[in-house]
Formats: structure tokens, sequence, C-alpha cells
């Protein structure tokens, strides 16, 4: 049966303008299978894959929008923004780049390209506690005090820049935002550099209850975002597509070297933690006042940060995300 793409489309804008996603997506793929260049469904669909976090998915209907038209400067946003959500703030800086090039100067886009560079010096929190140590409930709790805290795809992607110790993109990042965490913050050594780079700073160290029950939540969360119903191998972290295909494996070898037999072996893993943890309270041993230890789920961790940043505490709870991990 032929469909009408006129009245699937107008549909498909119904359903994704009140949250129906899943039928949004099935309107704009039927608009699309009869006609591939209706403009409107293809920068639809990959709007909606950007608002579901498929970045990778999304990237390619949005050029594809643009190509078909590019004087419409709410379609360079779009793809700009896909990018800069995914943290390849390169490929969304030359997408504005094109844009204004081409006479579009669009205010959404000067305001994306200032997200971007940031504002130079500045004191800023770091949590530089392991991934797995309660980081993402420090995140929340660090947005509900009001900071802005730094888009955490952009860090991800830079954690073959700590790798390197090569920290410029790193000390770019930094200017964009108040507050960050988890990767590449949570890398050796980055600590140090973003300490020298930004003076007067506060550093949270997130801890576990004891390095056995990290190294267990860190299996546990790859092992479920892997999907295969038993602990990865090193394969499937190499096919597995994160911020990219084989994110995970590189994040390992960068940790922990490349033998496949080190991979969630528990001595390698949890010596690995207490050096690092050791290596971050070495470093402000002097400046007791600058760290902060602390496991979120203690009863008296928000009255803790509070105290720790200078705010005043009103008996709101420390969230709790990841629960499950």
């Amino acid at each position: 049966m032929q469909t009408n793409p006129p009245a699937d489309l107008e549909q498909a804008i119904r359903h994704h303008q009140a949250g129906d996603l899943v039928r949004a997506e099935a309107l704009y793929r039927a608009v699309l299978n009869g006609a591939p260049s209706d403009v409107v469904a293809s920068h639809n669909l990959g709007v909606l894959w950007a608002q579901a976090g498929r970045f990778r998915d999304a990237a390619p209907l949005l050029q594809h929008a643009v190509r078909l038209d590019g004087g419409r400067p709410e379609f360079w946003q779009s793809l700009a923004r896909c990018h800069y959500l995914a943290g390849d703030w390169e490929q969304a800086l030359e997408v504005i780049g094109k844009a204004t090039a081409q006479g579009i100067a669009e205010e959404a886009l000067r305001e994306l390209r200032e997200a971007m560079t940031g504002r130079p010096g500045g004191r800023k929190v770091f949590c530089v506690g392991r991934n797995k140590t309660g980081t993402t409930s420090l995140e929340a709790a660090l947005a509900s005090l009001g900071f802005r805290v730094g888009l955490q795809a952009r860090g991800e992607m830079l954690r073959g820049d700590a790798a390197r110790q090569d920290y410029t993109r790193i000390i770019a990042l930094c200017r964009t935002a108040d507050a960050f965490q988890d990767a590449p913050f949570s890398k050796a050594n980055t600590f140090r550099a973003v300490d020298a780079a930004f003076p007067g700073s506060r550093f949270i160290l997130t801890v576990r209850e004891s390095a056995e029950q990290w190294f267990e939540s860190v299996v546990r969360f790859q092992t479920r975002i892997v999907g295969k119903g038993r602990i990865p191998t090193a394969d499937d972290l190499r096919e597995f597509d994160y911020r990219y295909k084989g994110y995970l494996w590189d994040a390992f070898v960068s940790s922990y070297g490349n033998d496949e037999k080190l991979l969630y072996d528990r001595d390698t893993y949890v010596a690995a933690y207490l050096a690092h943890n050791r290596s971050v309270e070495e470093h402000f041993r002097d400046r007791p006042g600058d760290l902060l230890v602390l496991n979120v789920g203690d009863a008296d961790a928000m009255a803790r940060l509070c105290a720790f940043l200078g705010l005043a505490y009103r008996g709101q709870p420390m969230p709790h995300l990841n629960r499950s991990a």
C-alpha cells in the first residue's frame, strides 16, 4: 500500500512535538522510504535521533538536509549541535564556519561557538575520582548547587589526549564550564595539569566503600552496557560502539595496558584504583583545603560537599544516580 508522504509527515511532526518519538520515527521513516529527498523528514529524523543520543546515526541525515537546502539556518544549527553534543567540537566548529561562509548569521550558531570557546581563567571544581565512584551523582549535586557542569561527551572524546599527556584541548574544555567529572579528569596526571592551569580550584576525590566494591561495580556496569549477558571479552570491547567503536577497549589499554589477560583482573584493577587515589591525596598533601575525599553514599555527603564549596547546606539530600551499577 502506498503511503501519503505529506500526511505521514504531518502526523510525524505532531507525534514528535508531543514527545512520542517511537511513532514519529516510524512515520519519518515511511516518508523517507517514499521520498528520500524530503528535506524536512530527513532533518526531523536526524533531530529525533540526536535527542535520543544516537549522534552518529543523526549526523548523516542532518548533513543530507543541509546539502538539500543549505539556506535554512535551523538545518545548520541542528547539524552543529549534533556534533557538539557528541563531543566532536572540531566538527561542530567546522559546520559553523561553513554556515558563516554561506551567509548564515544565526544567533544560535554564535552562542554554540561561544559555548565551545568559553572564558579564560576562573576557579573550577574537578571531580577526579575514578568512574563508578558516584561521579554521576556528584555531577547532579553540583548542578543543583548552581554550577555549570562541563559536557561529559566532550571530556570522554579527549581521553586519548590525556593518555598522550597532551592537555591543550582538555584545558580549553575547562574554560567552558564551572565543574567537571569523569574522563579525562579521572585519568592519571590530568588533575595535575588542570590544577596548574586553574589555580585556586577545588578537587573532589570520589571513592567507594572499598576497592573491591568499586571493581565489582565496574564489571557490572560494563557487562550491562555491552549487553552480551556475560562479562565482556576483549573483542566485545573492541566491537562495542560507545563514543566510537572500540572506545571501551581504548580506555582499558590507556589504564591497564594492552594485555588481554588483565581485562577484568581483580588485582590489576584494584591496584590501579588504590594507586590513583594515593596519587591524588599525595598531590594535595600540603593543601588539604583544596581536596575533599567523598563517598557520596555517606549520610553527611551533601553537607560535607556544601561546606567544602563554601555554600549553605539546607538539608537537601545527595542525589543518587546509577544505583544499579
